[in-house]
């Protein structure tokens, strides 16, 4: 008998050798399947995914090969590559990946910064040998921070932390101007949601809902993010996404910080307050929408005074 997608993953272990680059170029498949932007039966081609990566076409040509060989991917003579996966095959494919060193730092980075250990200006030499990283990995990171918006800018190898959430009144600041925006993007008149996309974004909470102790403090804040900015995009106001975009990199070095104390009931609380929405918004119930998500806001906001009050570990929205 034929073995099924995922016993032909498991037939083919990921090979730590395969270089960085191409194992890069496999994760954004996999992240981009598993995130509703790419469908099944979607067409790939080098141009494109080169083009979105900022990368020559070698390292994406042996990633789409790499896929293929697990049964991600089918091949077509002269056309290139199909997505070719069920969600379960995609998600076992993602698990099976090599740890992704550059996230890995991208992330002691950020809690180093918030915790004081590194202060606002950083020299790239002195970070390389206190954590024992090269060169390359480390300029890397340093510009995906800085994509991000995190970092301001580089200067003679020298980096620049951003503002980031740092204090409570900031805090209180972000969720009163999210609540101005984020409700006025569920009443947007060009408001449109993209069905798959909100159909990966329902499985993503559902999944996070029912088996939470399976899952890190980073995938709730991803997953988070993505649900936050997939309303967002789906106003068609172009301003209210980039809005909702600063306000998921400015949360993104406190909230990361936090997570690991968030009690997970209060998590999962969070994620079944996002389905409702999810709910409203595929019924066309966009009012509706827009004040179960007036009421989540103001719950996370309500966390956040338990916490200074210190009733609460840790802020859990």
């Amino acid at each position: 008998m034929p073995m099924t997608r995922g016993e032909t993953w498991m037939a083919h272990p990921v090979d730590k050798t395969i270089p960085p680059l191409t194992q890069r170029v496999s994760r954004y498949i996999l992240d981009q399947a598993l995130a509703g932007c790419y469908e099944n039966g979607r067409h790939m081609t080098e141009a494109d995914l080169a083009g979105r990566l900022g990368i020559s076409r070698t390292p994406v040509r042996a990633a789409l090969r790499f896929l293929h060989e697990r049964a991600l991917l089918a091949h077509v003579p002269n056309r290139g590559y199909n997505l070719h996966a069920d969600r379960e095959a995609l998600g076992l494919a993602r698990r099976a990946m090599p740890e992704d060193e550059e996230k890995t730092l991208y992330y002691r980075l950020l809690r180093d910064r918030l915790s004081g250990k590194l202060p606002t200006r950083v020299n790239e030499l002195e970070l390389a040998q206190t954590y024992g990283v090269g060169r390359a990995l480390l300029r890397n990171v340093m510009t995906t921070l800085l994509q991000d918006g995190v970092l301001r800018g580089r200067h003679y190898q020298r980096w620049e932390f951003t503002e980031t959430l740092d204090s409570v009144e900031s805090e209180r600041e972000s969720y009163r101007f999210r609540l101005t925006v984020e409700c006025a993007a569920l009443r947007e008149p060009g408001f449109q949601v993209d069905r798959e996309r909100l159909l990966a974004c329902r499985e993503r909470q559902q999944a996070l809902a029912a088996h939470a102790p399976r899952y890190s403090w980073m995938d709730f804040f991803e997953a988070n993010a993505q649900f936050h900015e997939l309303l967002a995009s789906a106003s068609g106001n172009r301003f209210i996404l980039d809005a909702v975009r600063q306000q998921n990199r400015l949360r993104r070095m406190s909230d990361l910080s936090d997570y690991p104390l968030v009690n997970i009931d209060v998590l999962c609380k969070s994620c079944h307050e996002h389905l409702e929405i999810l709910d409203a918004v595929e019924d066309n119930k966009l009012e509706i929408a827009a004040e179960h998500m007036r009421a989540h806001l103001n719950r996370a906001s309500d966390l956040l005074e338990r916490r200074v009050m210190g009733e609460l570990g840790a802020l859990a929205e």
